[in-house]
C-alpha cells in the first residue's frame, strides 16, 4: 500500500503543480517553520475545495493524512483514491463518529504521520473566518505534536462554496510558527491549554486574512 500511495501521490502532485503553477501562479513561504524530525498537526483556514491539495502540494516532500467529508467517498474510485491518498471519512451527522474520528486522528499522529486538519470545521460561506473547534487543540496536547498554522489565500475568490469552477486567480501558502505544547505552562489547567493553542492559531488566521483582504478587498460571489 505504501509503494502504492508513493505512486498515486507522485502522480497526483505532477498534475497538481501544472494546475497551480500555470491557472493559479501558486507562491508558498514559511516552509522553513515546520519542525523537523517530528509529527505535526498542520492546522489551516477553509474557505475552497482547494485548500486540502494546496497544503499538500506546499507541504512536499512530506506527506498529510487528511480528514473529509465521508459523502466525498460516495463515488467509490473517487473514494479509492481519497483512502490510497491517506483520507479519514468523517460524517457530519453522525456525532458519534466525531470522538471515534478524533481517536484515530490522534494515533495517526502518535504514529509519527503528519495531519491535516481545518479547526473551522467546515468552508466559509461567506468569505470570513468562522470560530475554530476544539479538536486540533486536545489533539496537540494528547501527542504533544506541535501545530502548525497554515493560511491559504486566494481560495475563496477561486472557488468559493457557491462556485462551480474555479477562477483563475492567485494562490497563496503561508505556514506560521509552530506552537509547541512543550512551551505551554505545564501548570495550566487543560482548558486554558487548549484556548492558547485556539488563540494563538486565530491570531495567525487574522493577521494573514487581514493582510489579504487589504489587497482584495471582499466581494460577492456569484456563481
Amino acid at each position: 500500500m505504501k509503494s502504492q500511495r508513493n505512486i498515486v501521490y507522485q502522480i497526483t502532485r505532477f498534475i497538481v503543480s501544472i494546475y497551480f503553477h500555470i491557472y493559479h501562479r501558486i507562491s508558498v513561504c514559511g516552509t522553513e517553520k515546520i519542525p523537523r524530525g517530528r509529527a505535526v498537526i498542520v492546522a489551516s483556514n477553509h474557505a475552497s475545495y482547494l485548500d486540502p491539495p494546496l497544503v499538500g502540494y506546499a507541504f512536499y516532500p512530506r506527506y498529510l493524512k487528511f480528514i473529509a467529508w465521508d459523502k466525498l467517498f460516495s463515488f467509490k474510485p473517487f473514494g479509492a483514491f481519497l483512502r490510497i491518498m491517506g483520507t479519514l471519512p468523517v460524517s457530519q451527522e453522525n456525532k458519534n463518529s466525531s470522538a471515534a474520528l478524533l481517536r484515530e486522528a490522534i494515533g495517526y499522529v502518535s504514529g509519527g504521520f503528519d495531519l491535516f486538519i481545518c479547526p473551522e470545521g467546515h468552508r466559509t460561506e461567506d468569505g470570513l473566518l468562522h470560530p475554530l473547534e476544539g479538536g486540533v487543540a486536545i489533539m496537540a496536547l494528547k501527542t504533544g505534536a506541535p501545530v502548525v498554522p497554515v493560511y491559504c489565500a486566494g481560495t475563496y475568490r477561486a472557488l468559493s462554496p457557491h462556485m462551480k469552477f474555479p477562477r483563475p486567480c492567485k494562490l497563496s501558502v503561508t505556514f506560521g510558527d509552530a506552537i509547541d505544547p512543550a512551551g505551554i505552562d505545564e501548570n495550566l489547567p487543560d482548558k486554558e491549554k487548549r484556548r492558547y493553542i485556539l488563540d494563538r492559531i486565530e491570531e495567525f488566521y487574522k493577521a494573514e486574512d487581514a493582510k489579504d483582504k487589504e489587497k482584495y478587498p471582499l466581494k460577492p460571489q456569484r456563481a
